[in-house]
Protein backbone atom coordinates (compact mmCIF):
# COMPACT_ATOMS: atom_id res chain seq x y z
CA UNK A 1 0.00 0.00 0.00
CA UNK A 2 1.10 3.56 -0.68
CA UNK A 3 1.51 6.46 1.72
CA UNK A 4 2.64 10.07 1.54
CA UNK A 5 4.00 11.47 4.79
CA UNK A 6 3.90 15.26 4.87
CA UNK A 7 6.87 16.45 6.89
CA UNK A 8 10.28 14.77 6.90
CA UNK A 9 11.57 16.43 10.06
CA UNK A 10 11.98 14.69 13.41
CA UNK A 11 8.28 13.98 13.87
CA UNK A 12 7.92 12.69 10.30
CA UNK A 13 10.91 10.39 10.69
CA UNK A 14 9.42 8.96 13.89
CA UNK A 15 6.08 8.43 12.14
CA UNK A 16 7.90 6.65 9.30
CA UNK A 17 8.88 3.83 11.66
CA UNK A 18 5.24 3.17 12.48
CA UNK A 19 4.16 3.57 8.85
CA UNK A 20 6.56 0.81 7.81
CA UNK A 21 4.54 -1.64 9.92
CA UNK A 22 1.72 -1.32 7.33
CA UNK A 23 2.85 0.49 4.17
CA UNK A 24 5.49 -0.57 1.66
CA UNK A 25 5.46 2.37 -0.80
CA UNK A 26 6.19 5.43 1.36
CA UNK A 27 7.37 8.87 0.23
CA UNK A 28 7.77 12.24 1.93
CA UNK A 29 6.65 15.74 1.01
CA UNK A 30 8.72 18.48 2.62
CA UNK A 31 9.34 21.94 1.16
CA UNK A 32 12.83 22.15 2.69
CA UNK A 33 14.11 18.70 1.68
CA UNK A 34 12.89 18.14 -1.89
CA UNK A 35 15.13 15.70 -3.77
CA UNK A 36 16.74 14.24 -0.65
CA UNK A 37 16.39 10.72 0.72
CA UNK A 38 15.48 10.51 4.41
CA UNK A 39 15.81 7.14 6.16
CA UNK A 40 15.56 5.34 2.80
CA UNK A 41 12.47 7.30 1.69
CA UNK A 42 12.52 9.86 -1.07
CA UNK A 43 11.27 13.40 -0.59
CA UNK A 44 9.42 13.67 -3.90
CA UNK A 45 8.17 17.22 -3.56
CA UNK A 46 6.78 19.99 -1.43
CA UNK A 47 3.27 21.04 -0.48
CA UNK A 48 2.73 22.65 -3.89
CA UNK A 49 2.91 19.14 -5.37
CA UNK A 50 0.17 17.60 -3.25
CA UNK A 51 -2.65 18.00 -5.82
CA UNK A 52 -0.78 16.32 -8.68
CA UNK A 53 0.13 13.37 -6.46
CA UNK A 54 -3.48 12.53 -5.60
CA UNK A 55 -3.93 10.27 -8.62
CA UNK A 56 -0.72 8.37 -7.92
CA UNK A 57 -1.09 8.08 -4.13
CA UNK A 58 -4.30 7.60 -2.20
CA UNK A 59 -3.18 7.61 1.45
CA UNK A 60 -1.66 10.50 3.34
CA UNK A 61 -0.45 11.24 6.85
CA UNK A 62 0.35 14.75 8.09
CA UNK A 63 3.43 14.53 10.33
CA UNK A 64 3.58 18.13 11.52
CA UNK A 65 3.96 18.85 15.24
CA UNK A 66 2.25 22.25 15.18
CA UNK A 67 -1.39 21.54 16.08
CA UNK A 68 -3.02 24.32 14.04
CA UNK A 69 -0.85 23.76 10.96
CA UNK A 70 -1.57 20.02 11.17
CA UNK A 71 -5.31 20.80 11.11
CA UNK A 72 -4.89 23.10 8.11
CA UNK A 73 -2.93 20.49 6.13
CA UNK A 74 -5.30 17.64 7.01
CA UNK A 75 -8.24 19.77 5.86
CA UNK A 76 -6.43 20.56 2.60
CA UNK A 77 -5.64 16.87 1.99
CA UNK A 78 -9.28 15.92 2.67
CA UNK A 79 -10.54 18.52 0.20
CA UNK A 80 -8.21 17.11 -2.46
CA UNK A 81 -9.62 13.64 -1.83
CA UNK A 82 -6.84 11.82 0.01
CA UNK A 83 -7.57 9.07 2.51
CA UNK A 84 -6.35 10.45 5.85
CA UNK A 85 -4.83 7.50 7.73
CA UNK A 86 -3.93 6.79 11.33
CA UNK A 87 -0.50 5.49 12.23
CA UNK A 88 -0.89 3.25 15.26
CA UNK A 89 2.14 1.33 16.52
CA UNK A 90 1.65 -2.38 16.88
CA UNK A 91 3.46 -1.94 20.20
CA UNK A 92 0.65 0.17 21.65
CA UNK A 93 -2.29 -1.16 23.68
CA UNK A 94 -5.67 0.26 22.69
CA UNK A 95 -8.96 -0.84 24.15
CA UNK A 96 -11.59 -2.00 21.71
CA UNK A 97 -13.87 0.45 23.52
CA UNK A 98 -11.70 3.53 22.89
CA UNK A 99 -12.51 5.90 20.03
CA UNK A 100 -9.78 7.33 17.80
CA UNK A 101 -10.42 9.95 15.12
CA UNK A 102 -8.63 10.16 11.76
CA UNK A 103 -5.13 11.45 11.07
CA UNK A 104 -3.78 10.40 14.49
CA UNK A 105 -0.45 8.88 15.40
CA UNK A 106 -0.17 6.57 18.40
CA UNK A 107 3.46 5.82 19.24
CA UNK A 108 4.90 2.65 20.84
CA UNK A 109 4.05 1.71 24.42
CA UNK A 110 1.00 3.97 24.58
CA UNK A 111 -1.96 2.64 26.56
CA UNK A 112 -5.43 3.91 25.69
CA UNK A 113 -8.03 2.59 28.10
CA UNK A 114 -11.75 1.84 27.54
CA UNK A 115 -14.21 4.60 26.76
CA UNK A 116 -11.55 7.23 26.19
CA UNK A 117 -11.78 9.42 23.09
CA UNK A 118 -8.96 10.70 20.91
CA UNK A 119 -10.10 13.34 18.40
CA UNK A 120 -8.93 13.91 14.82
CA UNK A 121 -5.31 14.78 14.09
CA UNK A 122 -3.97 13.96 17.56
CA UNK A 123 -0.42 12.94 18.45
CA UNK A 124 0.00 10.57 21.40
CA UNK A 125 3.72 10.08 22.04
CA UNK A 126 5.55 7.04 23.39
CA UNK A 127 4.88 5.66 26.86
CA UNK A 128 1.82 7.83 27.52
CA UNK A 129 -1.32 6.53 29.22
CA UNK A 130 -4.80 7.78 28.40
CA UNK A 131 -7.01 6.53 31.24
CA UNK A 132 -10.61 5.44 30.86
CA UNK A 133 -13.20 8.08 30.00
CA UNK A 134 -10.59 10.75 29.18
CA UNK A 135 -11.35 13.02 26.23
CA UNK A 136 -8.63 14.49 24.01
CA UNK A 137 -10.10 16.95 21.54
CA UNK A 138 -9.02 17.41 17.91
CA UNK A 139 -5.47 18.43 16.99
CA UNK A 140 -3.98 17.97 20.43
CA UNK A 141 -0.54 16.62 21.29
CA UNK A 142 0.40 14.56 24.35
CA UNK A 143 4.17 14.24 24.69
CA UNK A 144 6.06 11.20 25.95
CA UNK A 145 5.42 9.56 29.31
CA UNK A 146 2.41 11.69 30.24
CA UNK A 147 -0.71 10.39 31.95
CA UNK A 148 -4.16 11.73 31.19
CA UNK A 149 -6.32 10.68 34.15
CA UNK A 150 -9.90 9.34 34.04
CA UNK A 151 -12.50 11.88 32.89
CA UNK A 152 -9.86 14.54 32.13
CA UNK A 153 -10.71 16.79 29.17
CA UNK A 154 -8.09 18.28 26.88
CA UNK A 155 -9.75 20.87 24.67
CA UNK A 156 -8.79 21.49 21.04
CA UNK A 157 -5.13 22.31 20.27
CA UNK A 158 -3.92 21.26 23.74
CA UNK A 159 -0.17 20.69 23.97
CA UNK A 160 0.91 18.54 26.91
CA UNK A 161 4.63 18.33 27.73
CA UNK A 162 6.62 15.24 28.65
CA UNK A 163 6.05 13.49 31.98
CA UNK A 164 2.87 15.43 32.84
CA UNK A 165 -0.07 14.28 34.93
CA UNK A 166 -3.36 15.81 33.81
CA UNK A 167 -6.49 15.20 35.86
CA UNK A 168 -8.89 18.00 34.96
CA UNK A 169 -10.10 20.13 32.05
CA UNK A 170 -7.41 21.92 30.03
CA UNK A 171 -8.49 25.04 28.14
CA UNK A 172 -8.33 25.22 24.35
CA UNK A 173 -4.83 25.87 22.93
CA UNK A 174 -3.20 25.52 26.36
CA UNK A 175 0.42 24.47 26.58
CA UNK A 176 1.43 22.54 29.70
CA UNK A 177 5.16 22.50 30.47
CA UNK A 178 7.17 19.30 30.91
CA UNK A 179 6.74 17.63 34.28
CA UNK A 180 3.65 19.58 35.39
CA UNK A 181 0.90 18.08 37.53
CA UNK A 182 -2.51 19.58 36.78
CA UNK A 183 -5.19 18.06 39.02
Amino acid sequence: MDLIIVGAGGHGRCCLGIAREVYDDIVFLDDDLVGKTINDCKVIGGMKDIRVLHGKYSNIFIAIGNNKLREELITQAQEIGFNIVNLISNKSIISNYAKIGQGCVIFPNVVIEPNSTIGDGCVICANSVINHDAFIADYSLVNSSSVIRPTALLNKYSHIGCRCLIGKEIEEASSIEDGKVVI
